[in-house]
């Protein structure tokens, strides 16, 4: 974990990348935005016919198989997040932002604990990525601290960069007294600019002083660049034996979002652990929350997952004699991961809406996905939902190039409700239902069956505004 950035597919349906066309990752249905605090939450579930047609571990002929996990309660925490035990937080202005706004983040265990570090695969990469893969494998992920910067990314700057990201981790680690390699220095920010050590370095011993239990929104406006709110999640629940648990999770990211892994930053922690294989885990809660997450196409040299671990306490899970699994710690897990991935998405830069592209009908959940992306992106689509309108033919059209080959006359289309296209056909009547649902929601469902299998997937996007133009074309003068 943290040395090699390829996610492998450990969900149902989901294979080993190949080309573009046809090896896209795949999403789960999403709850609602404007399910209230403290509401029992459901994940929704399928027949078992259908779940266990698309419980493969890959599409090739594996050993192993997943089961459908039965539905789990888990309840959201009212603001302002608390972090689980163990775990504290602050944010401070260093100087990093030409503004008062906080741009220096911190995150500390009370001890080291381990640690699942997901970085891009992106051929640039920003100078953390290779000083936190050290550290990672000379710690065996073990961390102690996560210090972020906003506001500078440190990206190809050479070994400058590389210098830089080494000078501030030792000043940490001797503030904390522990070993440097415990330490994980994250940033994020505009590429190419020198990252000035001397502000940070300055501001250290005032953010350790900072530390609280209750500081993790601080240090969620702290990691900000174009989020114009911070995205927290946190969920409380108990597992299959009764044992209580907290996860907490904070996210930045606005524009240079898409796969893998999203310009985005997420941090997870737990106050506990799952008796099963947390790397493995935590790489395919990646296939099923962040990699299924696209604003603009654009993927960022910077992304980083850390999803941490407090190794004191874990969390048990069960099968029925169907074989039927209750998880209710790595579902709650996955939940939060995936609020935080909508968060994003509805804070996508200029954006106004949050959109749900569903994809039904496909061959493999890969090829639902790689549609699903292709709608997502597509600037037509976008600026169509951006002026509320049900162009329902930029969808087909958005589907039809792909490259995943179906005939579109058993192709269906759809705006919320609405059938705009089926049977090989428009329905014009049904487009002020569909325009009504863009005009009124936040949150719209725009969608296509392909008319070919029992597979399916979710991406999470947002519109597409003259505000993205403005705000990119602004972002350095």
């Amino acid at each position: 974990p943290g040395a090699d950035a390829s996610i492998p597919r450990c969900f149902p349906g989901l294979s080993a990348r190949s080309s573009q066309s046809n090896n896209e990752k795949s999403g789960l249905v999403p709850d609602r935005e404007k399910t209230p605090p403290e509401q029992t939450v459901k994940l929704a579930g399928k027949s078992r016919r259908h779940r266990q047609k698309i419980s493969r571990w890959s599409e090739s002929k594996a050993p192993l198989r997943t089961r459908r996990r039965a539905q789990a309660k888990l309840s959201r925490v009212n603001e302002p997040t608390p972090l689980p035990r163990g775990y504290s937080a602050a944010g401070v202005h260093c100087g990093l932002k030409k503004n008062d706004d906080l741009d220096l983040g911190l995150i500390v265990a009370q001890e080291a604990w381990p640690a699942s570090v997901l970085f891009p695969r992106n051929q640039l990469l920003g100078a953390h990525v290779q000083v936190c893969r050290e550290h990672l494998a000379r710690s065996m992920n073990m961390v102690r601290a996560i210090l972020v910067n906003s506001g500078n990314a440190n990206c190809a700057n050479g070994d400058a960069g590389i210098d830089a990201a080494k000078t501030v981790s030792k000043q940490l680690a001797e503030i904390l007294d522990c070993p440097v390699e415990q330490v994980l220095f994250v940033s994020t920010g505009a590429i190419g600019a020198p990252l000035p050590t001397e502000p940070i370095i300055t501001a250290l011993p005032a953010l350790v002083e900072k530390l609280s239990p209750d500081g993790l929104e601080e240090f969620a406006h702290a990691i900000m660049t174009t989020d114009t709110v911070p995205k927290l999640a946190n969920i409380l629940g108990e597992d299959v034996e009764g044992t209580p648990f907290h996860i907490a999770g904070v996210a930045k990211g606005s524009g240079m979002i898409h796969p893998d892994l999203a310009t985005m930053l997420a941090f997870v922690m737990t106050d506990g652990r799952s008796t099963k294989d947390m790397n493995f885990l935590s790489r395919a809660i990646a296939e099923v929350s962040y990699n299924r997450l696209t604003i603009d196409g654009d993927q960022s040299p910077n992304d980083t997952v850390v999803i941490w671990h407090n190794e004191n306490q874990w969390f048990r899970s069960s099968m029925d004699d169907d074989g039927i699994e209750t998880d209710p710690f790595n579902e709650a897990l996955t939940k939060t991961c995936q609020d935080l991935c909508r968060k994003i998405a509805a804070d996508g830069e200029g954006a106004t809406r949050l959109v749900t592209v569903q994809v039904r009908g496909a061959s493999s959940e890969r090829e639902a996905t790689h549609v699903g992306r292709t709608i997502a992106t597509s600037p037509l689509v976008k600026t169509a939902i951006n002026g509320r309108d049900p162009n329902w033919g930029r969808i087909l059209s958005a589907a039809g190039r792909s490259g995943i080959i179906f005939d579109p006359g058993q192709a269906k289309v759809w705006i919320g409700d609405a059938d705009l296209y089926s049977h090989g056909r428009g329905h014009p009547d049904n487009e002020p239902i569909a325009h009504q649902h863009l005009e009124e929601n936040n949150e719209v469902i725009i969608g296509v069956d392909l008319g070919l299998g029992p597979y399916e997937a979710d991406i999470w996007s947002c519109d597409m505004s003259a505000d993205y133009v403005k705000i990119n074309a602004d972002y350095r003068t």
